[in-house]
């Protein structure tokens, strides 16, 4: 069972598994001070505290909050599938949707969202149309992803998500799941995925994004 412990460990996993600057192959001598250094800040909830102001708290208030530093935007990913690859392919394009969505609609109308402690931004109605739509490339890709199972966990048949994880929007939900012959898919154990998205704003501003975005019509 993915409890909050379990939650706040698989965050506190990710930071501590893998480098923030996933897609960055320069060695670490070479890397700038955009690099952030994290730090856990035991509270309740704990807080992951990235520097600049960005102090990100272990719930899922986490996920579809851009989280924002004077040299970098921040985003989390979280998937969850009896498929370890496809939990971890969901969390990945969980990060990259929430990354594209909050940061076009606050390059267009930055009056739909609001600032939330820890330097965060999200919708201020809660309402998935208010996002503003539309294709970017955006630089780097996100952290390997972690699993609950590789914490130590196990694999898990009920989650922290559960009837509450939200949509990055249409289209980005994925492939159905597979079914399996035989058997009840309520029975299956879940393998929860989670993951960060980092870009620089050396790499992209909100005025490239302006640029850059092909937006929807509605």
């Amino acid at each position: 069972m993915v409890t909050r412990r379990t939650f706040f460990f698989s965050l506190v996993g990710i930071v501590a598994a893998t480098p923030v600057w996933a897609a960055d192959p320069a060695p670490a001598a070479d890397k700038t001070a955009e690099e952030p250094t994290i730090k856990l800040i035991k509270s309740k909830p704990p807080v992951l505290d990235f520097g600049d102001g960005v102090k990100v708290p272990c719930t899922k208030d986490a996920f579809l909050t851009l989280w924002e530093s004077p040299t970098y935007w921040l985003t989390f990913g979280a998937g969850m599938s009896p498929q370890s690859a496809r939990s971890k392919g969901v969390a990945m394009d969980f990060a990259v949707a929430s990354m594209k969505l909050l940061l076009v609609t606050l390059a267009f109308a930055p009056d739909r969202l609001e600032k939330v402690e820890g330097n965060g931004w999200r919708l201020n109605a809660k309402v998935a149309n208010d996002y503003v739509r539309g294709e970017i490339e955006l630089p780097g890709k996100p952290s390997p992803p972690v699993t609950d199972a590789s914490l130590g966990f196990g694999n898990s048949d009920s989650s922290l998500f559960i009837g509450s994880l939200p949509s990055v929007g249409r289209g980005m939900s994925g492939p159905a799941e597979p079914s399996i012959t035989g058997v009840n898919p309520a029975l299956l154990g879940k393998v929860n995925s989670f993951c960060i998205y980092v870009v620089k704003k050396s790499d992209i501003s909100l005025d490239d994004v302006r640029k850059r975005t092909q937006l929807e019509k509605n």
